[in-house]
């Protein structure tokens, strides 16, 4: 289930301190970036102007991703000033899904904020999009309605891989790429990123049976930096997303997949064996010349590989099985009465 179309009214939005020394925060910020030294301190302010008052606490996750430009260095130096502050350095970069991962690792907050380092995302969106949790949620997705970047490059590329993963995962969600995203802390720790798969953390976590909303939030033209986007990308969602449809529907029944084409070429081996015999018979052509006897063999051949793999796989789920496969109860990830206040989004 999913909230769709126009943002809310605006609400009363709700205030964050920075947290003590000994204190876990109730809101986690994590700000992936990567050669932005010319936006980290605006965003950095803005930030600090949106959480800023009495309650409730809060923590920012900056993770510089082997910045090259002196991003880090900055950070470091912010951090220090700053108490609320926190600064992940990896010695290269590794990409936006290590950097989600590395921050949700981090993170202490009861409430997990993702959102980009360019300044395209807007950080008055993140009061609006918390309160959303208190309406059963357990995930709340950017929607970029009206994208301030350019068509050819950005927006196109962008429309289509949407369509498409939409259709393909049928998980309702229109903006898959926007990076500003609320979520329970429960969801966040069963959530396993590798590759490049922060373009479908949206569907992962839809997969594993969170309730999804989805509101409309301002999107900026950039102001400085150089985009890291291009579409080159676009052959790696495609790539991406097959692995995630297999993931999805086969990750816990592999033999499905490999016994089924297994299956399929031994039952066109049977063919090729009827036809080879009817030619025999009917039109005297000797087995050891003809060819399609060979491609029945290879058949066989190859059906025999296709089981035993689906087998092996079979054995490898069943002995390192994936916890990430296995039902998840709604209570698991935050779907308690929304009665009790320990299950509520951090308001005043």
């Amino acid at each position: 289930m999913s909230t769709l179309g126009a943002m809310p009214a605006a609400l009363d939005q709700p205030r964050w301190e920075a947290p003590g020394n000994n204190n876990c925060p109730d809101l986690s910020v994590i700000v992936p970036v990567y050669n932005e030294a010319e936006n980290v301190c605006a965003l950095l302010d803005e930030l600090e102007e949106v959480l800023s008052g009495d309650q409730p606490s809060y923590e920012i996750l900056f993770v510089d991703d082997g910045s090259r430009d002196g991003t880090g260095d900055l950070l470091r130096e912010l951090s220090a000033q700053r108490p609320y502050l926190k600064v992940i350095s990896f010695r290269r970069n590794f990409g936006q899904t290590a950097a989600f991962d590395a921050g949700f690792r981090a993170a202490s907050g009861k409430i997990v904020v993702t959102m980009d380092g360019d300044l395209q995302n807007d950080p008055h969106d993140i009061p609006t999009m918390v309160a959303k949790l208190d309406e059963g949620f357990d995930v709340v997705a950017g929607w970029r309605r009206e994208r301030r970047d350019g068509m050819l490059l950005r927006k196109a590329p962008s429309r289509v891989a949407n369509w498409l993963i939409r259709k393909a995962t049928r998980a309702p969600i229109h903006d898959l790429g926007c990076s500003l995203r609320v979520y329970r802390r429960e969801v966040t720790e069963e959530l396993q990123l590798y590759g490049e798969m922060h373009r479908f953390i949206s569907v992962l976590v839809y997969n594993m049976g969170a309730r999804i909303a989805e509101v409309e939030v301002n999107h900026r033209a950039r102001r400085a930096g150089v985009s890291k986007y291009g579409l080159q990308r676009t052959v790696k969602v495609l790539l991406d997303l097959m692995t995630v449809l297999f993931l999805h529907r086969y990750q816990t029944k592999p033999i499905y997949v490999f016994g089924g084409l297994g299956v399929s070429m031994l039952g066109a081996a049977g063919l090729i064996f009827t036809y080879v015999l009817w030619e025999k018979i009917e039109q005297g052509v000797w087995v050891h010349r003809n060819p399609l006897f060979l491609v029945g063999v290879m058949a066989v051949l190859v059906s025999v590989q296709l089981l035993g793999i689906g087998l092996l796989a079979e054995l490898i789920v069943r002995v390192h099985g994936n916890g990430s496969a296995k039902p998840r109860a709604r209570s698991q990830l935050g779907q308690t009465s929304l009665a009790a206040e320990e299950g509520r989004a951090p308001r005043i």
